[in-house]
């Protein structure tokens, strides 16, 4: 699969792909770990796709850190998982751990997109 392809499935817009937690872009998700900050390629309900991910481990490695809205002044904890790494530099977290309200904002902003 070409970086385009990829991107566009990474992003939602295959329109064949079928997914338990439908994804969005918009609003822009932040999450901050290690000393780095991210805006998410798409987020769900289920997880993230970042791009240029710094290297936290190998797949299966879990992460931590905090997650909001890029305008909020105060971010939740989290706790991921990296469930894959794509060669063109996409990293896809996966939710282990997320408080319920952010995960209902997720869920609810990505369903009525």
């Amino acid at each position: 699969m070409d970086h385009r392809a990829l991107t566009h499935s990474l992003l939602g817009k295959d329109n064949n792909e079928r997914r338990r937690h439908p994804r969005a872009s918009q609003p822009w998700l932040r999450i901050e770990t290690q000393g780095f900050a991210y805006i998410a390629l798409n987020w769900s309900a289920g997880g993230l796709a970042i791009e240029h991910f710094h290297n936290a481990g190998p797949v299966g490695s879990f992460v931590i850190g905090e997650a909001g809205w890029a305008d909020a002044e105060k971010l939740s904890p989290f706790t991921a998982d990296i469930s894959r790494r794509h060669p063109s530099g996409i990293t896809i977290l996966r939710w282990l751990d997320l408080p319920k309200e952010l995960l209902r904002e997720l869920d609810h902003i990505a369903r009525h997109r």
